[in-house]
């Protein structure tokens, strides 16, 4: 089993000491999550709280996470970085595809691309892009970005984008993974056709339906347990006997969730208790 930490909602002043010191406990990689703002009066309710609230304030730090694993990758030497998750039909698949390929050659393609399709409308309207159509734009873009993120001369006609040949360059050096988070029928879907799922903190009871409903997708596909996948998930009881049984469920990573405070929000820990809490997990798990 191989393990990532969540440094999301982490004040951005701290985020090289703690992914070089995840490096050095034996992470595989760190997530970063994303959005542009936050609103001072939240619009919408929120999927993944039990009382519609998002988990963070509107000081919280949320760099951007392109340009923070450019940054993060000159500070260490195998450790990987994955958006969780990248909402990407707020953007452009150009402006999308260049910042991924930039950050996946600058960090020597340690990178991976976590996406989702959104949840907060207002947030899609402050950008002028639709919210109806985000999830068929956003399996469209994940096309057009291949081509564009490859380095060659492409052109594509689709639904919703249109061009004649072009070339992004540089390309990027080797293929970038792409997880899709979400538990709708479409995202499941979504995540079938592509290269992983990222869930979110789940009872080990939770599980098994949900990856069988994955089996089942890939199948439909003609996909088969030969065929790399992979499966991203937090445990609400991360203790040795439930990585085990995640693992022989079909789970392949397993993530440990963002630092929160005692009401469930972005933690205002101190560096040094952040760091604290990953060398006890590492005592632990990963020696």
């Amino acid at each position: 089993m191989r393990f990532w930490q969540a440094i999301a909602m982490t004040d951005i002043d701290q985020l090289p000491t703690l992914a070089k010191r995840a490096e050095e406990l034996g992470f595989e990689g760190v997530t970063l999550g994303d959005h542009p703002v936050t609103f001072a009066t939240q619009y919408e309710s929120y999927p993944y709280s039990a009382d519609g609230r998002v988990l963070w304030y509107p000081e919280t730090h949320w760099p951007d996470p392109w340009v923070q694993v450019a940054a993060l990758s000159q500070v260490t030497t195998t450790l990987k970085f994955m958006s969780s998750v990248y909402v990407l039909p707020i953007r452009d698949p150009f402006s999308a595809a260049k910042a991924i390929s930039t950050a996946a050659r600058i960090s020597n393609d340690r990178i991976m691309l976590g996406v989702g399709v959104g949840w907060q409308e207002s947030e899609f309207d402050l950008v002028g892009q639709s919210f109806r159509n985000r999830g068929g734009r956003t399996d469209e873009m994940l096309t057009v970005m291949e081509l564009l993120m490859s380095g060659q001369v492409v052109e594509f006609h689709g639904e919703f984008y249109d061009f004649e040949p072009l070339q992004m360059s540089p390309g990027v050096n080797k293929r970038v993974a792409v997880l899709i988070g979400g538990f709708s029928s479409a995202a499941y879907k979504r995540a079938a056709r592509n290269d992983g799922w990222i869930g979110a903190e789940h009872d080990i009871e939770e599980l098994p339906p949900m990856v069988a409903t994955l089996k089942q997708e890939r199948a439909a596909l003609g996909k088969t347990a030969a065929d790399p996948f992979d499966i991203i998930v937090a445990l609400k009881q991360p203790t040795p006997e439930n990585f085990h049984r995640a693992e022989d469920i079909g789970v392949t990573r397993i993530l440990r969730n963002a630092w929160l405070d005692e009401n469930g929000r972005a933690s205002v820990m101190t560096l040094a208790q952040k760091l604290a809490d990953m060398e006890k997990f590492a005592e632990r798990h990963l020696a």
